[in-house]
């Protein structure tokens, strides 16, 4: 009997330890390979220890709160300034793959620049635009051109004409003349065979009217005083005015009085010089 006791104690004594183990059960994490102690302190702190539904439903709050899943969502760079580092959110905006990708539509009669829309494509992809971001742009370009292009015809076509109201009134009666003298002018030193029409219209576009009047109305006064073109009194040539008359009085006299000879003739009532000056003096008084 002294001999079987104390195993029976043994025995006895070993029962407790296997129990202990047989309850001893590991955590559901601590099984996953690779699992840190930061990531077992981490679930620890959001108390899923116990239940690893909690975090699956920790998820779906977290789903719903943002609103997309992770297929959806678009993780922005750490410097925002680091070459290319906007590239893949451009990309998931719908930015096309390359900039000749564009599909921009000008307006019809809208002529195409072509260096200059190829720029634009470019700045666009580099700025990261979609398709419908790049033509709503591209529009309103197109739009606000017209429009100043629009405003400052408006404003040249007023200008050119309060200039050739004022011409008409420095010529005064003889403006219709005047203006037909000089148109005559222009024509004169036209290529034989152009369209006089044509490039005077674009003439007149470009620089005015009243510019181009006057441009011209010296060549037409000597045309017409070489071809001795004269209106229905016969002694007034066609455009001549009386301004003029009264500058070439001036003229006239200061050349007869220069010489000797010639003004005595004057003062006796004879010679070209006199015969000029009387017509001159009929013009100033007409």
């Amino acid at each position: 009997m002294t001999e079987e006791a104390p195993q029976a104690e043994g025995q006895a004594q070993d029962a407790p330890e296997s129990q202990g183990q047989a309850n001893e059960t590991k955590a559901w994490y601590e099984s996953s390979e690779g699992i840190t102690p930061e990531d077992v302190g981490y679930i620890q702190n959001k108390g899923w220890q116990e239940d690893p539904f909690k975090a699956v439903k920790s998820y779906q709050e977290l789903e719903k709160f943002r609103g997309a899943d992770e297929k959806s969502l678009i993780k922005l760079p750490k410097d925002f300034d680091e070459e290319g580092a906007l590239d893949p959110i451009y990309d998931r905006l719908g930015r096309p793959e390359s900039a000749d990708k564009y599909e921009i539509k000008l307006p019809e009669g809208i002529p195409i620049d072509e260096a200059r829309l190829s720029a634009f494509k470019e700045a666009a992809h580099k700025l990261g635009l979609n398709n419908k971001q790049a033509a709503a742009l591209a529009d309103l370009d197109v739009q606000y051109t017209l429009q100043h292009l629009e405003k400052s015809n408006a404003e040249e076509k007023q200008k050119q004409e309060a200039e050739y109201e004022a011409l008409k009134k420095e010529w005064g009666s003889n403006a219709a003349e005047r203006e037909e003298l000089s148109r005559r002018g222009l024509r004169a030193v036209l290529p034989k065979g152009a369209n006089a029409d044509e490039i005077i219209g674009k003439i007149e576009q470009a620089i005015g009217t009243a510019a181009v009047l006057k441009m011209f109305a010296n060549v037409g006064d000597r045309l017409t005083r070489e071809d001795k073109v004269h209106d229905s009194s016969g002694d007034r040539p066609f455009g001549y005015t009386r301004e003029q008359a009264a500058a070439d009085k001036a003229a006239l006299m200061s050349e007869i009085k220069a010489d000797a000879g010639r003004l005595a003739a004057y003062n006796k009532g004879v010679g070209s010089d006199y015969d000029k000056m009387a017509r001159i003096n009929k013009i100033l008084a007409s």
